[in-house]
């Protein structure tokens, strides 16, 4: 790097940029769920006249095209950068939102479904693992209150625009929202410290000498040795036992945030709760994501990554146990189903931070785009399972019982798997 692109000492801010890019990730990151699908799917299942599982089927289709291509976005990342894919996020944000309020037939929402997909979150995540290194679990698990925030606070008002204006008006609005916000924020993205004359964490450039291995836990030691050299390839990653620990537990982390993301509010209103109760839950939800994101990243800063990830599958576990008990005494009382909010809350967008983070640890290097985008696509793939297996076993067994009972056996098997991840030989 020529030496007027370094910021000298004097020039030295007080704020280091790295924390710009978790302010504008973070507000990104928070409009996406402003158009959540579980607050749209009653409305929409209404004004379409069709099945659970029809509707269903258009998370499904999306995901799985979304989940075939995260691959190939990781690497355009990985060779271009993450400012280009946070920028190529805003068109297809805006086109989602557009093009749902604009439907017409099942087609229209297939394709907005895939241009949801299309976010900034795996973006923003190796962002911030680009900037950052011994407060990386810090830094992270900050981004990653953003999700939930989104959840608690944009969700009950696009429920209220909803029965003000209507699902699509509502749509629309959402549209504009996203432009006017996320192309300014895009734009003042930088790639990584080096762009600005930083080392990752804070600490000025100096070209005259290598780069320190920073003080941290023996967990992560071994990322500045990994940064030093180009860490492991995706063909290398993909033959160790850590890769598809990590790729099995998120894919069942996935079927379970796919059914709630689309269920849990008209699962609800079948128990005989009003719409504004059962949207409440997601409140609660992202209220209790908010504090499982900050206990975590706080945590996978001191201790193993991989037994923080195991804990928040654990406690995701306890939610699907309390929601079977809950049908099981006939749908009572309401502070049950709050509990499993809760107990889902705390594990719900938790695990996406770590993974990243888990990514990085492990396999480092310049790879990290294309490995959590794989690693992403067997989440998106669990998702698109989980939301049509809600429909389908609804309109097969007219409950969603079967599907907890089963989501409860495969969480239990995500948090052995999380426990079996350890460092990369």
């Amino acid at each position: 790097m020529s030496s007027e692109h370094k910021i000298s000492p004097v020039s030295q801010p007080r704020f280091f940029y790295g924390w710009r890019m978790v302010i504008a990730s973070w507000i990104m990151v928070f409009l996406i769920n402003a158009v959540a699908v579980a607050v749209f799917f009653k409305p929409m299942l209404e004004d379409f006249g069709w099945d659970r599982a029809t509707l269903s089927s258009v998370q499904f289709v999306g995901l799985i095209i979304f989940t075939v291509a995260s691959p190939f976005l990781g690497q355009i990342i990985d060779r271009f950068g993450p400012k280009l894919m946070i920028l190529a996020c805003v068109a297809p944000q805006v086109l989602s939102s557009a093009i749902n309020g604009l439907a017409t037939n099942i087609g229209h929402l297939y394709l907005a479904r895939f241009f949801y997909g299309i976010n900034v979150l795996s973006s923003t995540q190796i962002l911030i693992n680009r900037w950052f290194i011994k407060k990386r679990g810090m830094a992270l698990g900050i981004l990653a209150t953003a999700y939930p925030i989104g959840s608690m606070v944009l969700a009950p008002v696009s429920q209220q625009l909803i029965l003000l204006w209507g699902w699509r008006p509502t749509m629309f609005f959402w549209a504009g929202v996203t432009l006017v916000v996320m192309l300014p924020l895009a734009l003042i993205i930088r790639n990584s410290p080096e762009d600005m004359g930083w080392e990752p964490d804070g600490k000025l450039l100096d070209n005259n000498r290598s780069v320190d291995p920073p003080s941290q836990p023996r967990f992560i030691a071994s990322e500045a040795k990994l940064r030093a050299k180009a860490g492991l390839s995706f063909f290398q990653a993909i033959k160790t036992t850590p890769f598809w620990l990590l790729s099995l537990a998120h894919f069942v982390c996935g079927t379970g945030c796919g059914f709630m993301m689309t269920h849990i509010v008209i699962f609800a209103t079948d128990m005989g709760y009003s719409d504004m109760i059962a949207v409440s839950l997601l409140s609660v939800q992202g209220g209790l994501n908010l504090v499982g994101v900050l206990a975590t990243g706080y945590l996978s800063d001191r201790m193993s990554r991989s037994k923080v990830l195991a804990l928040t599958h654990f406690v995701r576990t306890l939610s699907f146990v309390t929601i079977v008990a809950f049908i099981l005494l006939g749908g009572g009382p309401l502070w049950m189903l709050y509990t499993a909010m809760v107990f889902f809350g705390f594990g719900w967008y938790t695990t996406a931070p770590l993974t990243a983070g888990l990514v990085a640890d492990l396999f480092g290097g310049s790879r990290v785009g294309t490995i959590l985008g794989v690693t992403t696509s067997c989440h998106m793939l669990g998702m698109a399972i989980g939301a049509y297996a809600g429909g389908v076993i609804f309109e097969l067994t007219g409950s969603y019982f079967l599907f907890f009972v089963v989501q409860c056996s495969l969480s239990l098997v995500a948090t052995l798997f999380s426990l079996a991840i350890k460092p990369v030989s």
